[in-house]
């Protein structure tokens, strides 16, 4: 949403905008109330949420067979887990992934990177999607959805 006033912003330097240039907004408008209930409904679920994701991870990973890590790392994996969940939150609910996507997980993938973890992130996110749906209904999931695929795609390349 930040991200399209930006560019409208900048389209419509010296005129008033068309009717489609303003389509985003009437849309976003539409899904405020569903964006606003499925923002509270993860936040007020949050421990929950991140407490099963660890569970399978744990569960995923026996015998170390995916990652080796230290509880230090793994303590590393629980916050930025939150960290994620929380900003990936916090896009949909002013409809800007391009904004986490630039201002928050291309800065990320070069920690996961460094480090050598893609492939833990690749078996990360789809766990993070597939327990935050047990929390919400179809209608809700499908805002949330797009911003933790987004997490998934550039943070597990």
């Amino acid at each position: 949403m930040l991200t399209q006033f930006s560019k409208l912003t900048l389209d419509t330097d010296g005129r008033y905008a068309t009717d489609s240039e303003l389509k985003f907004i009437e849309d976003y408008l539409e899904s405020a109330n569903m964006r606003i209930q499925t923002y509270e409904k993860i936040k007020a679920h949050e421990e929950a949420i991140l407490q099963e994701v660890d569970a399978k991870m744990h569960q995923l990973n026996e015998n170390n067979c995916l990652y080796k890590m230290d509880e230090h790392g793994k303590e590393i994996c629980r916050r930025d887990r939150k960290n994620a969940v929380r900003y990936s939150s916090a896009a949909m609910l002013i409809n800007d992934l391009d904004r986490l996507r630039d201002g928050l997980l291309i800065w990320v993938q070069t920690i996961v990177r460094a480090v050598g973890y893609p492939r833990f992130v690749r078996n990360h996110y789809p766990i993070i999607q597939e327990v935050i749906q047990q929390y919400l209904t179809p209608d809700e999931a499908k805002f949330i959805l797009p911003a933790l695929q987004v997490d998934c795609t550039i943070l597990g390349a």
